[in-house]
C-alpha cells in the first residue's frame, strides 16, 4: 500500500521531527508513507491566501487522480478510529492501494476546492497547530494498521 500525506510547511521542531518519524518508521511496517510539503503562500487577506493555496492543492492533486483523495477538513464529518481504519482497510485490498491524505493550508481550504469530489475527514471540532496535526494523522494512520491486523496497540 502506498499513503502519500500533502501538507504545507515543514516540520521545525525537533520534538515534532522526531515524533513524527517514530509513527512513520512503525508505519513502514504496513506501507509506503511518503510526505509531500508544500511552500504556502502568503498575501495580504486570508481570503487571497485560502484560494491561491487551495488552487495549489487542486493542480497538485491532478497527479492523484489514481489515488483516494482524503482531506483532514475540521468542519467535516467526525471520524472514530474505526471508521477511520474502515477507509483505509477499504483501500488495502485493491490491487494498487494508493491514497493521499490532504492536510490544508493554515487558512483553511477554499470553497471551490471543498466542491471537488474528495472524502473529506475530521478528527474533532479543535483546531490544532499543523505540525501537531501531521504527528497525530500519523499516529491513526498507525492505529489503524494495528487494528486491521489484530495486533496489541499498547504494550
Amino acid at each position: 500500500m502506498n499513503i502519500k500525506i500533502i501538507c504545507f510547511g515543514k516540520l521545525d521542531k525537533k520534538f515534532f521531527i522526531e515524533s513524527f518519524n517514530e509513527y512513520a518508521n512503525r508505519i513502514s511496517k504496513y506501507a509506503n508513507l511518503q510526505v509531500i510539503e508544500l511552500k504556502e503562500e502568503y498575501q495580504k487577506e486570508d481570503v487571497v491566501n485560502k484560494n491561491i493555496n487551495s488552487d495549489l492543492l487542486i493542480d497538485k492533486l491532478k497527479a492523484f487522480s489514481d489515488h483516494e483523495i482524503i482531506c483532514m477538513d475540521v468542519s467535516s464529518k467526525n471520524y472514530s478510529t474505526e471508521e477511520f481504519m474502515s477507509i483505509i482497510e477499504n483501500n488495502k485490498n485493491l490491487k494498487q492501494a494508493k491514497i493521499v491524505f490532504v492536510i490544508g493550508p493554515s487558512d483553511g481550504f477554499s470553497d471551490k476546492f471543498l466542491q471537488q469530489n474528495y472524502k473529506k475527514v475530521s478528527f474533532g471540532n479543535i483546531t490544532l497547530p499543523h505540525q501537531l496535526f501531521r504527528i497525530i494523522l500519523a499516529e491513526q494512520i498507525y492505529r489503524a494498521f494495528k487494528i486491521m491486523n489484530n495486533e496489541k496497540y499498547h504494550k
